[in-house]
């Protein structure tokens, strides 16, 4: 995982773990039945954040290496799963030893692609046991064209950002099945796909929730402003994005309407 963005949500760790969205639970749910995973299951989640999902998997009983390289980031997490079995690593996933071919699943929740693509793929499949699975989570946004072009507009970064509807999404997904990496990059829309993840990787499969959300404009800043493009900004920049964006809100009337989809990826160790 990258250095910069992981410190520049370390930044904000209360922030971050107050106002950022959960995972539904029926993918949890999923991820862990397509895995195989009862009481006591060995995993290791990628980028643990303040433990949005780590706490989900702990409630399981599950068995966790939680990585991070946010040390802000893991102290919050701790809090929310005192006295189980979860162990957390202030390290970038690239960087940690952990044992081969010991867990029955690795996890991430909008955080994967924040690991070297070149490292990460095949590191998943070394740690993973004969048929353990990958799960990855994340959220995708169907924003509304006035919010996007202003996006694209104040933030570099978002230029590349396309607004899809869930069937352009999974569309886009199922074409891209052949290899978790280009389905992952899809959804993503990161340049991480690597062709040997192919040979890695099978039976990909995919599951959604989508969820209409009411926003007033103190939630949708206070989102905002736990995001990493915005985080990149200076401090002009980021308060022009707000005036621009409070502006955009209070022409929509004052509420915001996303639509909002969390997608699960999920592929077995070949």
């Amino acid at each position: 995982m990258s250095d910069e963005p992981g410190l520049a949500f370390d930044r904000v760790a209360e922030d971050y773990d107050r106002v950022r969205r959960g995972y539904p639970e029926e993918l949890v749910e999923a991820a862990c039945e397509i895995a195989g995973l009862s009481e006591n299951s060995y995993v290791v989640e990628v980028g643990c954040g303040t433990g949005k999902l780590t706490r989900v998997l702990a409630e399981r009983g599950l068995r966790v290496e939680a990585i991070d390289p946010g040390a802000q980031l893991v102290q919050v997490a701790r809090r929310h799963v005192e006295g189980s079995a979860v162990r957390f690593h202030i390290s970038r996933f690239e960087d940690l030893d952990l044992p081969a071919g010991a867990f029955a699943a690795v996890f991430s929740a909008t955080a994967f692609h924040w690991v070297d693509p070149a490292v990460g793929w095949s590191k998943v499949a070394r740690l993973l046991r004969p048929g353990g699975t990958l799960a990855l989570l994340a959220h995708t946004i169907e924003l509304d064209p006035e919010m996007l072009a202003t996006w694209r507009e104040m933030v570099t970064e978002a230029a590349a950002w396309v607004s899809r509807d869930e069937r352009t999404l999974l569309e886009g997904a199922e074409a891209r099945k052949g290899n978790v990496s280009q389905l992952w990059a899809w959804l993503v829309k990161r340049d991480i796909a690597r062709p040997e993840a192919a040979k890695l990787f099978r039976d990909v499969h995919l599951d959604t929730v989508q969820i209409e959300k009411r926003e007033a404009v103190a939630e949708v800043l206070a989102q905002i402003r736990t995001e990493s493009a915005y985080l990149r900004l200076d401090g002009e920049r980021q308060l022009q994005l707000e005036e621009r964006i409070r502006a955009v809100i209070e022409n929509m009337g004052g509420t915001y309407r996303p639509t909002l989809f969390t997608v699960l990826a999920t592929a077995r160790r070949a």
